[in-house]
């Protein structure tokens, strides 16, 4: 009775969360925006928290499809090609005209910079050569942006999710209280408030040179640039389909037709767990421009930002979003919500269909990428168990399941997914053969070890049948059995490995 008397509670403050009606699709030269460019268009189900007047912006388009008490279903146009960042202009004048924008300017709860900080802030620029008053909007926003990532601490600690401000202050969401312990704990804190300063009040960030993840950040950097005058304002986004679903990946890649962008995509898109990114818009040059950390005009298309971001809400303040009540709860507590809201995993979103169009009135090339994934690999190199180099550190899963291990030429920066999207498509089976002795058969034993340029190595086992088999300190060579015409391995010549011990 406890338990459902606390879901209830939740999905009552839930069904209370207002959202805006939807803004909207622009339209540009007279005719619909996607004639003049590519885009890409898709279904998401999403779940609270989002508001659906915020998501038609400069980036992309929504259209309300369906909608229930706890979820929408929209569909997103994005504009990937968009040249939103060489637009950003600057204003001199910008003290005198942005005074009046009070909701983006004025302490809140989270974002609570005082007379006193701004006068400690503006001392500390000055002091390192920034001077506000001698800049325009697009200046201070970046040196400052820059100053700031320089001058703090980022903390592992975790909890800015799990509070709520019932009354105007920060206090700790009854239902998420064990969570917000473990981390207290981790932390080596003793009170609630030593971890509200390190990553959900601003001010005191500011003060103790310190913030937590990308919502502690977002906080972080809307309080100082409101302390200096400078409106700002708080955006939630997603990436464009759950990772945790391998579907939802094949179907949103099978659906970008554009090589360059299906690329970045593709390399950004995040490995799996819970994914979202949040980060400010501050007004320059008369109007709204995304900083993300230090990044003035953030675009939508990054393969450092989940390949593809997606816009589901924008707030002036972290304080008047019930993010304890939705994202925290399904972080740190999923068994505890309701059917209504379990989508596809643990995140809020989902991704039901896509498609993309090249305009009409637009000419775009599509050139190949080569490097877009892994298709072909050679192994370059290959260790028994107890032999592998000293420099190889193994990490995560269990080296017990490894025989040996294989390396490979081949890596494309900035796709932190590549190993697995190959061994999710290619053969993991192997036979290793020795003049003289039996074959033995092997396959991929799931574990990776990685360390960017420097090697990319798979794990692999001998089959049970051959174990007995294994002739030690015997030279094998290796022969991949591919399965595939276009995910394959090759292995090359004189790479051998020898048995060693069990």
């Amino acid at each position: 009775m406890r338990t459902f008397a606390i879901v209830a509670a939740l999905a009552a403050t839930l069904c209370g969360y207002q959202q805006g009606d939807y803004a909207g699709t622009h339209k540009y030269f007279g005719g619909d925006r996607k004639e003049f460019t590519y885009t890409i268009t898709s279904v998401m189900q999403l779940a609270r928290p989002f508001d659906l007047a915020d998501m038609s912006d400069d980036y992309q388009d929504a259209r309300l499809i369906a909608q229930d008490d706890y979820t929408a279903t929209v569909e997103i146009t994005y504009y990937p090609l968009n040249t939103n960042r060489d637009g950003i202009g600057e204003n001199a004048n910008w003290k005198r005209d942005y005074v009046g924008m009070t909701n983006y300017l004025a302490p809140t709860p989270t974002e609570n910079w005082d007379a006193q900080m701004r006068t400690d802030l503006l001392k500390a620029l000055r002091a390192d050569g920034i001077d506000p008053e001698k800049l325009t909007d697009r200046e201070v926003v970046t040196q400052v942006s820059r100053w700031l990532k320089r001058r703090s601490r980022y903390t592992e600690a975790f909890t800015i999710w799990y509070v709520h401000y019932p009354n105007g202050k920060p206090e700790v969401h009854p239902v998420l209280r064990a969570a917000f312990d473990r981390e207290k704990r981790a932390a080596g804190k003793s009170t609630d408030q030593e971890m509200f300063d390190q990553e959900v009040l601003g001010r005191s960030m500011f003060y103790g040179r310190v913030h937590g993840s990308c919502t502690s950040y977002a906080v972080y950097l809307a309080t100082v640039m409101r302390a200096l005058g400078i409106p700002t304002r708080i955006v939630f986004c997603v990436p464009p389909a759950d990772s945790n679903d391998a579907s939802q990946k094949q179907m949103l890649f099978d659906g970008i037709h554009h090589n360059q962008v299906r690329t970045v995509v593709r390399h950004g898109l995040p490995r799996s767990g819970f994914s979202n990114h949040l980060f400010d818009e501050c007004y320059v040059g008369n109007r709204w421009v995304r900083v993300n950390y230090d990044v003035v005009g953030q675009n939508s298309l990054d393969d450092a930002y989940f390949g593809m971001l997606t816009h589901i809400l924008t707030t002036d303040s972290l304080s008047h979003v019930p993010i304890a009540e939705t994202w925290g709860l399904r972080y740190a507590a999923y068994d505890m919500i309701g059917p209504g809201l379990r989508l596809s995993s643990v995140n809020p979103y989902r991704l039901l269909r896509v498609s993309d169009h090249f305009g009409a009135r637009a000419a775009i090339a599509n050139p190949n990428v080569e490097d877009e994934e892994l298709r072909l690999v050679t192994v370059k190199e290959a260790y028994w168990k107890d032999a592998l180099p000293k420099y190889v550190i193994l990490q995560g899963g269990d080296p017990t399941k490894s025989d040996f291990y294989i390396g490979i030429r081949e890596f494309i920066p900035r796709y932190i997914g590549q190993m697995r999207d190959f061994e999710a498509r290619a053969s993991h089976a192997f036979v290793l053969t020795a003049p003289g002795h039996p074959d033995l058969k092997a396959a991929l034993s799931g574990m990776k070890l990685s360390r960017g340029t420097e090697y990319q190595m798979w794990g692999v086992r001998i089959a049970e049948e051959s174990r007995m088999d294994v002739a030690r300190d015997v030279e094998y060579a290796i022969h991949p059995l591919n399965t595939s015409e276009v995910y394959r391995w090759s292995v090359t010549p004189g790479v051998m490995v020898r048995a060693g011990k069990d």
